[in-house]
């Protein structure tokens, strides 16, 4: 069954003025196309099909219609349902021109070709009456570059032997009509002797023809130059050669190509089928379009499919428009640094080109979009030839409304593509050779089971274009979606330097504090861990509230009440998308859900961590999973997210300071805060090492997640907390750290005091450490008292022989 394309996969438009002609050219296609919906202000009928690897569409002039205005209607239509078309081919028969340059035979092909001051077609009937005589006025454009080019190379190709025009003209060998014993014999009479008045020329006498040798055999030869075009058909030798005098020798006679060359750019090929005076008959016209449409054929099998992508379309050459545009945000100009992270996108798809994919992945708010977005205007800048589009991939709805929105501006017209999906004709458009360059810019693509699909649905990658001239940027917070995407070209970006997050603050203030010195913007960014996003919204506070940066410093350190109230504060920005949540717990929140659904211990693992350090978390220190695999892909989803990094070859994590505020904002809005802490606890009770001084090591690392923990108002009063306690007081009494190793067996022995009788062993344990400590540490009235104490509760109610 014939292939079915879109109206945006052809390329090459071939117009034809006779039914001759369109048979020649029907017959040199390699593949024939199924016809596509018609247009209603499209009164052409085109045959759609394939030479090579181009796509041709095939139109002839209305029957009995001929000349340069009809040409040019056909073309104008032609380019208008076919927006995608690079050039034209006029393709048909013409009348000759012999001359002592120039053995022009019938059967002959004449190329247009630029020379003697002309563009290779000249209209010698356009002009004015001047005293002195009629003078022709206008210029009529050369044909594109890329087609002078294709001309030179099989010009060379010729020479050497190698033409393909025998081969291709026997493609019409099973027409009869179209064969050269089918157009009788060559004549060419005197210029002043006229035609004896019947259809043939049996009457004309041979005294009058001009002897010429013969050719060796009956292959066609080419001929490049000037092709005389005018409204009227040239049937007098004497003003023949007369007009092609004038223009320094012209090659050809012909009625149709004055009305298309600076319209429809395209290069003019005639097989010459008479000799454009008075004896002109129709005998030689079949093989005469046969040559012509050979040599088309042969024409288009030396030009890459790549260098037509590349060329300008008809409607861009005419309009001087090189590329289009899509991109839903302003240029940042508050942009600042990231040179290392654009230059890698620039070497990787720009100069060294050894990829077409790349994936920017990183941590919500550290600016991944912003740089995506700088590349984008650097490259409309700095590379003209490159269309640019952006789709935002948070939702098959966001992807749909950008997908219609780049319809919009590429001028497709779902009615006319028969109803046809909005992201499918988008695929297809930007797809075929005819797109040219272009960038792709796929923001948010987080989701990978939105980007893959369902077995019920197709994902967003299956409508994603595809081309030789395409290049595709994903940004992404998850790692692991990025190596999907991209392989191995992902880009990490990370924290931006001191420096340039401090020229970002400064920049993104509307006024400066003189309060606020170099020491209080360091800390501020300290603060925010570098990260842009933070600091964007610090400075939106800022300016709204005609605050410094030392206050808003202060209400950050104040309570984590405040910090809270501060990162959860929504503000305005032009490079972020309408509607979404700016404020950087809130963008957090979106990927904290997301982990919720599809990974239940990573989302255990967000919880506990929210409960301790947000620093060198230890491995050992996070609740373990059977097998330890699972453990391992937790810890491996959060790292791809970005919300953990592994420190001190693993052994450790670190997470960043406003993610663990986040992460303690979006456990307390899902009402887990209590059942959370509670159970952070217990564990930590269970897993915290003896005072066994090998355990030494361990501990440290333990004790700042223990401190952060066990001021939290939902451990006080617990009996897991007292049982903690006692372990960390004793580790550190053997740290010999005794007046901490006091405070904490304290804590110890106040809940057991108080909840225990006092002959509990438990108790006891406690009391008794409490007494030795107290001692280490020179209290000795306390440790005194408390020894005392426990010695008499032991002796009445323990056996003589516990130890």
């Amino acid at each position: 069954m014939a292939r079915r394309l879109s109206h945006h996969d052809y390329t090459v438009g071939w117009v034809c003025a006779l039914p001759d002609e369109l048979t020649a050219a029907q017959e040199m296609l390699d593949e024939e196309h199924q016809n596509l919906p018609s247009n209603h202000t499209d009164s052409n009928i085109y045959t759609l099909g394939s030479i090579g690897a181009h796509n041709v569409i095939l139109a002839c002039l209305p029957a009995g219609q001929t000349g340069t205005n009809s040409a040019v209607a056909v073309a104008m239509q032609m380019k208008t349902t076919f927006p995608a078309v690079r050039f034209g081919l006029m393709v048909g028969i013409g009348g000759g021109v012999p001359s002592k340059e120039a053995d022009i035979r019938l059967g002959d092909v004449v190329v247009s070709q630029p020379g003697n001051g002309h563009g290779g077609v000249v209209q010698y009937d356009f002009g004015k009456s001047t005293p002195s005589g009629f003078k022709r006025t206008g210029f009529l454009n050369a044909p594109p570059a890329i087609l002078l080019t294709a001309v030179t190379k099989l010009r060379s190709n010729l020479d050497r032997g190698r033409s393909s025009l025998s081969p291709h003209l026997s493609k019409l060998g099973n027409l009869p009509k179209f064969g050269r014993d089918q157009a009788g014999s060559d004549l060419l009479f005197e210029a002043e002797y006229n035609h004896g008045g019947q259809d043939s020329c049996l009457s004309c006498t041979t005294a009058r023809t001009i002897q010429r040798n013969e050719r060796a055999g009956n292959i066609p030869m080419i001929y490049y130059g000037a092709i005389a075009s005018g409204n009227q058909v040239m049937r007098d030798g004497v003003e023949r050669d007369k007009i092609s005098s004038e223009f320094g020798g012209v090659l050809c006679f012909e009625m149709e190509a004055a009305g298309l060359m600076n319209t429809f750019p395209c290069l003019v090929i005639r097989g010459i089928c008479d000799y454009a005076d008075s004896h002109k008959n129709k005998r030689w016209q079949p093989y005469a379009a046969g040559t012509a449409a050979a040599y088309a054929k042969e024409l288009l099998g030396v030009i890459p499919a790549a260098d037509v992508v590349d060329t300008q379309t008809v409607d861009e050459a005419l309009r001087g428009v090189k590329h289009t545009f899509y991109l839903p945000f302003e240029r940042n100009h508050k942009f600042i640094g990231r040179n290392a992270e654009l230059d890698t996108l620039k070497q990787k798809l720009l100069v060294n080109k050894d990829c077409q994919k790349v994936a920017l992945s990183g941590l919500g708010g550290i600016g991944k979009t912003q740089v995506a977005l700088q590349f984008a205007y650097s490259v409309k800048e700095d590379c003209p030839e490159y269309s640019i589009f952006w789709v935002q991939a948070l939702s098959m709805e966001t992807f749909e409304l950008s997908c219609r929105e780049i319809a919009g501006v590429l001028g497709i017209r779902q009615e006319q593509e028969g109803g046809e999906d909005l992201k499918i004709l988008v695929r297809q458009r930007l797809s075929a050779k005819t797109a040219g360059k272009w960038l792709l810019v796929i923001d948010n693509a987080d989701d990978l089971d939105l980007l893959r699909g369902t077995y019920q649905a197709e994902g967003l990658l299956a409508f994603l274009p595809e081309s030789d001239g395409g290049l595709t940027i994903f940004t992404t917070r998850h790692g692991a979606v990025a190596q999907y995407l991209a392989g191995s070209d992902v880009v990490e970006i990370e924290k931006m330097t001191r420096q340039e997050t401090t020229d970002l603050l400064q920049k993104s203030l509307v006024r400066k504090n003189p309060s606020d010195n170099f020491e209080t913007v360091v800390n501020l960014l300290a603060e925010l861990e570098y990260l842009p996003l933070a600091i964007t919204q610090a400075a939106a506070y800022i300016n709204t509230n005609k605050s410094s940066i030392s206050e808003y410093l202060r209400l950050l350190k104040k309570t984590e009440q405040d910090a809270v109230a501060l990162i959860s504060t929504d503000f305005g920005d032009k490079t972020r998308y309408r509607n979404s949540m700016n404020a950087v717990a809130k963008t957090w929140t979106i990927t904290f859900n997301k982990i919720l659904e599809c990974d239940t211990l990573a989302t255990d693992l967000l919880a506990f961590i929210s409960c301790i350090g947000w620093r060198a978390i230890p491995y050992s220190i996070l609740p373990a999973a059977y097998p330890e695999a699972r453990l391992a892909g937790a810890i491996g989803t959060l790292c791809s997210y970005s919300f953990l990094e592994r420190r001190d070859d693993g052994t450790k994590l670190d997470m960043h300071r406003l993610v663990h505020l986040a992460t303690r904002i979006w456990v307390n809005q899902n009402g887990c805060k209590a059942e959370t802490t509670i159970a952070a606890l217990k564990h930590l009770a269970e897993v915290f090492p003896s005072d066994d001084y090998t355990n030494r090591e361990i501990w440290r690392d333990y004790l700042p997640h223990v401190a952060r923990i066990e001021k939290d108002e939902q451990c006080q009063g617990t009996e897991d907390k007292s049982r903690l306690c006692l372990k960390v007081g004793r580790c550190l009494y053997v740290d010999g750290r005794m007046k901490e190793a006091v405070l904490w067996l304290q804590e110890s022995c106040e809940w057991r005091n108080i909840n225990l009788p006092q002959s509990n062993i438990d108790r006891l344990t406690s009391q008794h450490m409490l007494a030795i400590a107290y001692q280490a540490n020179g209290q000795i009235k306390e440790a005194v008292e408390l020894l005392e104490h426990v010695v008499s509760i032991e002796s009445e109610v323990l056996a003589e022989d516990h130890p």
